[in-house]
Parts: C-alpha cells; sequence; structure tokens
C-alpha cells in the first residue's frame, strides 16, 4: 500500500490530509521521518503522526555528530510500547531526520536528553555515557531538611550506586539539592534520597507525601570534553 494512503486509512484522516503530514515531515515509518507519498509500506510496518499541535523541541546545543534537547516534564524520553503517547525522540525525528538514542530520563524528570546524529557518533557517546564519563548534574527538591552534603554509596539492584548530594537552600516543600551521579542506574536519586528519609518532593513511588506539582528533579548539567557543558535552565517550580 502507498504510504499516503495507509496514514489515511491508519489515522483515519482523508489522502489529502495525509500528504500534507508527509511533506511537512510529520509522519514517521519505523521511527524515521518519511516525505515520499508514494512509497511502498506493508502491513507490519509502524507508522507514527506527529500531530500538528506537537510541542516543539528546545535545542539547548547542537553540532555535526550530537544534539542536545530540553526535555520537559511528562515528556518521554522515547516512544512508549503502546505508542499512546508522542515522545521527545517522536518531536526530535520530526524536527530534525534521523537521529539516535544515547541516553534517556524518566518521563515526569525535566533537563537535558542528548541524541546522536550519525551512527559513529551514537556508538561514541553511549561508551561514554555507559562508562560514566559524563558527569551528570541534577537539580532536586528533597523532602525535609538537609544540612550537610551526604555521600551515598549504596548498590541498586546488585550494581554499585555513587550519589552526591549538597543542599543549596532552604525550599518550599523541603531542601532543594544539587545532585551528582557517579554512576546510571534506573531512578538512582530517587532511590538514593529515600532511602535517606528525604525522598524527591512528589515521587509518590518512593514515599513522598508532599503535594508537589511534579516530580521536582531536574536534570541540570551534562559536562564532558567532547560536548563541553550542556546545561538546562532550572525550571521555575523550582524556584
Amino acid at each position: 500500500m502507498r504510504l499516503d494512503q495507509a496514514v489515511a486509512a491508519r489515522f483515519n484522516i482523508s489522502r489529502r490530509k495525509a500528504r500534507e503530514h508527509l511533506a511537512a515531515g510529520r509522519v514517521l515509518v519505523n521511527r524515521r521521518r518519511v516525505a515520499v507519498a508514494s512509497r511502498e509500506v506493508a502491513p507490519e510496518d509502524e507508522l507514527s503522526l506527529i500531530s500538528e499541535d506537537a510541542p516543539r523541541a528546545t535545542v539547548l546545543a547542537s553540532t555535526p555528530q550530537w544534539i542536545a534537547f530540553d526535555k520537559p516534564a511528562g515528556l518521554p524520553t522515547q516512544p512508549m510500547r503502546e505508542r499512546s503517547h508522542i515522545s521527545l525522540e517522536d518531536i526530535a525525528r520530526g524536527q530534525y531526520g534521523s537521529i539516535y538514542l544515547v541516553h534517556r530520563l524518566d518521563t515526569p524528570t525535566s533537563g537535558v536528553v542528548i541524541f546522536a546524529r550519525t551512527k559513529e557518533s551514537a556508538a561514541r557517546l553511549s561508551a561514554l555515557f555507559a562508562a560514566g564519563d559524563v558527569a551528570k548534574t541534577y537539580i532536586a527538591v528533597a523532602e525535609g531538611e538537609i544540612d550537610r552534603e551526604m555521600t551515598i554509596d549504596s548498590g541498586i539492584d546488585g550494581k554499585p550506586a555513587l550519589t552526591i548530594v549538597r543542599p543549596l537552600r532552604k525550599a518550599m516543600l523541603g531542601t532543594l539539592v544539587e545532585v551528582d551521579i557517579r554512576t546510571g542506574r534506573t531512578h538512582q536519586i530517587r532511590i538514593h534520597l529515600s532511602s535517606t528519609g528525604h525522598p524527591v518532593a512528589g515521587d509518590r513511588r518512593y514515599g513522598s507525601t508532599m503535594n508537589a506539582p511534579r516530580l521536582m528533579l531536574h536534570a541540570f548539567r551534562l559536562q564532558h570534553d567532547e560536548i563541553g557543558t550542556i546545561e538546562s535552565p532550572v525550571p521555575a517550580d523550582f524556584v
């Protein structure tokens, strides 16, 4: 079946509207942007449509090898299994074409996310992140009062995990803290802060009782010689 026909049928729109979406770069076939209406697609091909009112991804920095975005809270980094929500990856592909996932943030976490623009760069950056060579700094609001720097060195799922927490100032919901992670375990900051009795405000999964507007966790800075220093402004609801 032609792509314009498939898009029209899959999303219950006219072929004219399908061609408009194709021309605007809003159609993804197997997660890659395609604009050729006459391209043949198979029933098993994955089709995605980026809506006209989808948010645009704010670019923080870019080179021919990679591009860094400012991910808003609530937007998945990559497509979800059931494809029910648009992701930052979908939006970025719609704007910039071929990109490659290097690392990810939890859906409720905001901040810096890098995608590679070539396969070679993806392999290189992925290796840097896997080795822990990229310095990662977060800003969070932790429940309760933290008045001294804490080093949390306790394994997660049987793997080493090291987190350093530095208090910045008191906040309405607890303490505004800067967090460096030397490893990249799933939910590392959330688990480690919860283990100290100071869960991230708004983190119901790990024990928060605060009525926060969101999960108060923000990926503030990535730093390495190959990418320099990339920072995402601290969201207004943190300060």
